[in-house]
C-alpha cells in the first residue's frame, strides 16, 4: 500500500501512537515523533498502558521509518526501567513474565538456560518463596556432598534452603550459582564430580523455580542485535500472492556465522525468550558451531540453531530459530528435517503481530526450502489450536491456511474447504471455537513442487520406531540389557564397515550412539543392499556425529533405501497391532 497519511487520529495519546505505528507516510512519521515526545514528558501510572506503550516502542525500533525514528524509540525504551520503578508495587507485579526492564521473570528455566543466566551474571536465583518442595533438590545435593557434612545434612536442623546458603556463603542470594556452576559438575571439573549429565537430569526434573530481575540488558526493552544497517520501511510486506512458488524459489544469502559472530545472536535469542518464559531446546542446548544466519529482506533476518551434538535427535535433525527485524527478536520456532520433509511453525511475540508474520515465515520456510532442500514442511495441531487456547483464539489454523498449508486427513481437508468457501462469500463470517477445534485434529501440510517423489513419513513413526527399540532391548536386567544394546551396535557395525577398516572414526562412533538401535530394526535388509547404498549409510552416520547436523539432514533426505526401509517395519508392526 502507497505510504499515504490516512485520516486524522483521536484519542489519548498511547491508543493514537498504536493506531498509527503501522503506517508510513511523511504525515504519520511527524505524529509518531510528536505523540512520543508527548509520552516522555508524562508519567505513565498504569502497568496496563506502559506495556502498551512499551510494546508500540518495541515495534518501531523493529520496523522504524527512518533512522532517526528508532533513535528515539531507543531512547525511550532505555528509560523503561526508571518508569518501572516509579510504578506502585502493585502495579509492578502486573509487569511480572513480560520481560519489561524493571520487571521479574519467574519461570522453571532449563538447566542450560539457568546456567546461562548465572554465566553472564544475571541477576537470578532460585525463587523460594514459590518452591512447593525444595527438599525434591535433596537428591542433586547429595551428589556434592562429602561423608563428613551427612549429619549436619541429615539431621532437620536445616532446610534445604538453609543448607545451601551455608554452603555457598553469599548471603541469601546465589544458591542457584552454587548449583549449576561451581556445586554439581557445571563449569568447573573436578576429581569425584558427578556427572553433567546426571546432575542436569536431576537438576530439570524438579523444576526448580527461578527468580530473574530484569534489568535492559536482556529485558525485551533493550535485548537486541547490532544487524548494521538500519533498514527503515515504508509498509508492511503482504504475504506472497502464490505462497507455494515463492517458498520454492532458492533463498540467497545464508551464511553459517563463526563461533565469535554467533555468539551475540544466541545470546539475543535466549534472551528473547527467556525473558518472556519460553524456551526452544535446540537454543537452551546449542551448538555455536551451527548457527546460521538468512537475510529476509526488510532489515528481517533468521537465525538458526541447531542443537549440541549430545541433545540431537535420532533420525530428525534438531533446530531452533529466533526472527529478528533491525537487530530486534519479533518470533521464534523450531525446525527439524526428517527425510525430504520438515516439521516446523512459528509464534511472533505479541509487541509484533498484526504487521507482516505471512511474510516473515513464507521467508522462513524459503530459507529452510534452500539450507534443507526439504519440499514438504508438517505443522503438528498444537500449534493452530490442539490444547492451545492462544492458538485456537488467535485463528491460526487460517494464518497456515493462506500460506498453502493443508489437512492431510480428508475429512478435515474438506471441512476446511467448506470453511474457506463460507469465509469467501463473506467478510463478516468468523470460524466458531467449535469449527476450530475440529481444524486442530489433522496435521497441516504444506508440499512443493517435488514432494510427490517421496513418500511423507508419518511422524506417528518416530514413536513406533523407539518403541520397537524397546522392545529389540528386552532383557531381564539393566546389565543384560546394556549388554544387548551392545550386541546390537556391533552387529551394525560388522554389516557396514569391512574388517580392518578405519571408517569408525570419532564422528562416526557418536553418530553410531544414536543411530544403531534403528539400524538393528532393519540389519536384515541392510545386509542386502548393494555396496554403495551402505557405504553412503557409512557416511550418513558419520554425518549424524559431525560437527554440524546439516551435512546429515541433507544426505539422509537421498537415502531412500532407508526410508523405504522403516517404512515397511512401521507399516508391518501398525498391521500387527491392527
Amino acid at each position: 500500500m502507497p505510504p499515504t497519511a490516512g485520516p486524522p487520529r483521536r484519542g489519548p495519546p498511547i491508543g493514537r501512537l498504536h493506531q498509527v505505528r503501522h503506517r508510513y507516510g511523511a504525515a504519520d512519521t511527524a505524529e509518531k515523533k510528536a505523540l512520543i515526545a508527548q509520552l516522555e514528558r508524562r508519567p505513565i501510572g498504569s502497568a496496563a498502558r506502559l506495556r502498551a506503550y512499551h510494546g508500540d516502542l518495541l515495534f518501531l525500533r523493529a520496523f522504524p521509518d527512518d533512522a532517526e525514528v528508532q533513535a528515539i524509540v531507543t531512547r525511550a525504551l532505555a528509560r523503561t526501567e526508571g518508569r518501572v520503578r516509579r510504578l506502585s508495587r502493585a502495579q509492578r507485579r502486573r509487569l511480572d513474565d513480560t520481560g519489561v526492564a524493571g520487571s521479574t521473570t519467574r519461570h522453571a528455566f532449563a538447566y542450560g538456560i539457568a546456567q546461562w543466566l548465572i554465566g553472564i551474571r544475571e541477576d537470578v536465583d532460585i525463587d523460594w518463596e514459590r518452591f512447593d518442595a525444595p527438599e525434591r533438590l535433596d537428591p542433586l545435593l547429595r551428589l556434592a556432598l562429602t561423608q563428613a557434612e551427612s549429619d549436619a545434612f541429615d539431621s532437620g536442623e536445616f532446610s534445604t534452603q538453609e543448607w545451601l546458603q551455608l554452603a555457598h556463603g553469599n548471603g541469601r542470594r546465589g544458591s542457584l550459582g552454587w548449583l549449576v556452576r561451581e556445586g554439581a559438575g557445571g563449569t568447573v571439573t573436578r576429581s569425584g564430580a558427578p556427572d553433567p549429565a546426571v546432575t542436569r537430569l536431576l537438576y530439570e526434573s524438579v523444576e526448580v523455580p527461578l527468580e530473574w530481575r530484569l534489568t535492559s540488558r536482556y529485558s525485551t526493552s533493550g535485548n537486541a542485535v547490532d544487524a548494521g544497517t538500519i533498514v527503515p520501511r515504508e509498509q508492511m510486506r503482504p504475504t506472497p500472492g502464490d505462497p507455494v512458488a515463492w517458498i520454492g524459489t532458492p533463498l540467497p544469502d545464508i551464511v553459517r556465522l563463526s563461533r565469535g559472530a554467533a555468539a551475540p545472536w544466541l545470546d539475543a535469542a535466549k534472551g528473547a525468550l527467556a525473558a518472556r518464559c519460553r524456551e526452544v531446546h535446540a537454543i537452551a542446548y546449542a551448538n555455536l558451531d551451527e548457527v546460521y544466519l538468512a537475510d529476509l529482506g526488510g532489515g528481517a533476518s533468521l537465525c538458526l540453531i541447531g542443537a549440541s551434538a549430545s541433545d540431537r535427535l535420532t533420525l530428525e535433525a534438531n533446530y531452533g530459530y529466533v526472527l529478528f527485524a533491525n537487530g530486534v527478536p519479533v518470533g521464534y520456532g523450531g525446525v527439524t528435517p526428517l527425510s525430504a520433509q520438515a516439521n516446523t511453525g512459528i509464534n511472533i511475540f505479541e509487541e509484533f503481530r498484526r504487521a507482516e508474520a505471512a511474510m516473515l515465515f513464507a521467508q522462513t520456510l524459503r530459507a529452510f526450502h534452500t539450507l534443507f532442500g526439504v519440499t514438504r514442511f508438517v505443522v503438528n495441531p498444537y500449534q493452530f489450536g490442539a490444547d492451545n487456547d492462544e492458538a485456537l483464539s488467535s485463528g491460526a489454523f487460517w494464518f497456515y491456511d493462506r500460506l498453502g498449508f493443508r489437512p492431510s486427513d480428508g475429512q478435515v481437508r474438506a471441512l476446511a474447504d467448506r470453511e474457506r468457501a463460507r469465509l469467501a462469500v463473506s467478510r463478516t463470517h468468523r470460524s466458531s471455537p467449535a469449527t476450530l477445534r475440529r481444524l486442530a485434529k489433522s496435521d497441516l501440510l504444506l508440499e512443493l513442487p517435488g514432494a510427490g517423489r517421496t513418500a511423507l513419513f508419518e511422524e506417528r513413526w518416530l514413536v513406533t520406531l523407539a518403541a520397537a527399540v524397546t522392545e529389540a532391548l528386552q532383557a531381564p536386567d539393566i546389565p543384560a540389557r546394556l549388554a544387548r544394546r551392545d550386541a546390537m551396535q556391533a552387529a551394525v557395525v560388522e554389516a557396514l564397515i569391512p574388517p580392518g577398516s578405519r571408517a569408525a572414526d570419532a564422528a562416526f562412533q557418536r553418530g553410531l550412539q544414536r543411530l544403531a538401535p534403528i539400524l538393528a530394526l532393519v540389519l536384515d535388509a541392510i545386509r542386502r543392499w548393494p555396496d554403495g547404498d551402505r557405504e553412503a549409510l557409512v557416511a550418513l552416520v558419520r554425518l549424524k556425529g559431525g560437527r554440524q547436523e546439516l551435512g546429515f539432514a541433507l544426505a539422509s533426505r537421498t537415502h531412500r533405501r532407508l526410508w523405504s526401509a522403516l517404512r515397511q517395519l512401521c507399516r508391518r508392526r501398525e498391521v500387527g497391532r491392527g
